[in-house]
């Protein structure tokens, strides 16, 4: 069985340049793999919008599959909360966000993508930036609900029809090996927020929780297997972009 490999970014806050995007899209054309990131791509801070994130052109150009809302691409008003990924050609996912009317557009709970051959479920984490019955929710479009409901519904919607299920957060560390070791169904959860490298295993089934650090100076390369057993096999290596 050829193996599924995957690229992994997260806290990028907008020092992607040409070069390295150019790098990260010949790795993926190269290994044919699934190109993600964890969140913090764009320049702009919680609390404001910038007219344009030109690192979402980079990202286009790279030819990412998805990405997660972390916190730099939140806004608590619908229109610019959109407004932050509106450039992205690729799905934008957060499971724990929601419209407190309607939708929240083009951000999404979840993603299936194909590669190798292989199905693979992709749903997007968000760090909670107003916590439920706070009294900032009076001035916001956006609720967060609990990110273990959220995993509940991607385990439910997507487990039986993909060959791997992946958690794409924001959340931080402690958040992830809480889901490590609580949710087994869940394959490989790709973190960011604390713009650490991390390669580590978690919870009865050895979840491997990894984040790549951060500013693209290096990217994450999974390669995902399963034995004749259908366990999964899952190696992690950090390269440099530059």
């Amino acid at each position: 069985m050829t193996a599924l490999t995957i690229l992994h970014t997260s806290d990028l806050h907008d020092r992607l340049d040409r070069k390295r995007a150019e790098a990260l899209g010949f790795l993926r054309e190269q290994a044919g793999a699934l190109l993600l990131d964890s969140g913090d791509a764009i320049g702009a801070g919680n609390i404001y919008v910038r007219r344009a994130e030109p690192v979402l052109d980079l990202m286009n150009l790279a030819g990412y599959h998805a990405m997660a809302i972390g916190n730099r691409e939140f806004y608590f008003r619908r229109r610019g909360l959109l407004h932050k990924t509106a450039a992205a050609r690729f799905p934008v996912l957060s499971g724990n966000m929601r419209a407190l009317t309607g939708d929240l557009g083009h951000i999404v709970p979840w993603t299936v993508l194909e590669a190798a051959g292989e199905r693979v479920g992709v749903f997007g984490l968000s760090r909670e930036m107003i916590r439920p019955g706070h009294w900032l929710e009076g001035l916001s479009d956006v609720r967060f609900v609990p990110w273990r409901d959220v995993v509940s519904a991607a385990i439910a919607e997507l487990r039986e029809r993909v060959d791997w299920l992946v958690a794409l957060s924001h959340m931080g560390t402690r958040r992830e090996r809480l889901l490590a070791e609580e949710f087994a169904e869940v394959d490989l959860i790709l973190g960011g927020h604390g713009h650490d490298e991390l390669h580590e295993r978690v919870g009865p089934s050895g979840t491997l929780i990894a984040h790549p650090g951060h500013y693209a100076r290096r990217a994450g390369v999974l390669k995902l297997e399963r034995d004749a057993d259908g366990s999964a096999q899952i190696s992690r290596k950090l390269i440099e972009l530059g």
